[in-house]
């Protein structure tokens, strides 16, 4: 019953996070945070999932958890243009970001709740079985474990590129063999790219998540993003193989600035 809601729960506060981080000891990791992927389904218009998202579910959800959550924001995505997504895994609706005092504050959040789970807050158009979209959730500390570009990112006309990676090894590949890989082969090859202004890595609050893993580059925009990832050479392979990213991913690209703020209850400027 759980795993059948995780993509539909992962919008309010994540059915697949609150078991990851239910088997998570609370004194393992500090502030935390969701990263929360909204992917339309093709046809699907933003203004259907926005409509009901600023009216009906994110109020619902400060109503039942605004007492331990430290902030509720969203970012509406970049349309990826179709010579990246012929590429890698992009996908397009909103990201969403959740945080936390501690793993404790949010495990706090759903026993007893007078407010109910996610069958109490209002449907989205086609219901909870058929919504217009599918989330995928990653629970993670506010600060990434790993680090590998720091720059400089000052205020300027146009917003950040930022792309946000979900991803696992294939199988096969052991979760150890492929943090090595990625740590001391792919990682510092990529930091070399073109144009990279900050990349770091996150590790899951537990190994059982759908995507344990979760990487974030930032580029100046598009064309820098393009220059580092469609024009440069490729990145070594691993030993198992493959294309692009080498992983199983899902990803998105986002501006710096989220465009809603659901804790303060205003619009905020991209």
């Amino acid at each position: 019953m759980l795993d059948a809601l995780n993509r539909r729960a992962a919008l309010g506060l994540g059915a697949a996070a609150l078991a990851a981080a239910a088997a998570t000891p609370a004194a393992a990791v500090g502030a935390m945070k969701h990263y929360i992927l909204i992917d339309l389904k093709p046809g699907v218009d933003q203004l259907v999932l926005d409509r009901w998202y600023m009216t009906f579910h994110a109020p619902q959800v400060r109503r039942a958890f605004k007492a331990w959550q430290r902030n509720y924001v969203s970012f509406r995505s970049y349309l990826p243009p179709d010579e990246a997504k012929k590429a890698y895994p992009l996908l397009y609706g909103r990201m969403t970001e959740i945080q936390f005092d501690s793993l404790a504050d949010f495990q706090e959040t759903r026993p007893n709740n007078l407010y109910g789970g996610l069958q109490s807050f209002t449907p989205p158009p086609g219901g909870w079985k058929a919504p217009p979209f599918e989330s995928t959730t990653a629970s993670i500390p506010v600060n990434p474990q790993h680090v590998y570009v720091n720059g400089d990112t000052p205020p300027k006309e146009n917003p950040y590129l930022r792309w946000i990676i979900f991803f696992r090894y294939p199988k096969g590949a052991p979760l150890e063999q492929g943090d090595a890989w990625y740590r001391d082969v792919y990682a510092p090859q990529a930091a070399k790219l073109p144009g990279v202004r900050r990349y770091a890595s996150y590790e899951t609050l537990a190994k059982a998540a759908e995507y344990p893993r979760v990487a974030e580059f930032w580029f100046d925009d598009y064309a820098a993003w393009k220059a580092a990832f469609l024009t440069a050479p490729k990145l070594p392979a691993p030993p198992w193989g493959g294309s692009g990213l080498f992983v199983e991913a899902i990803s998105m690209f986002i501006g710096e600035n989220p465009d809603i703020d659901f804790v303060n209850d205003r619009r905020s400027i991209p």
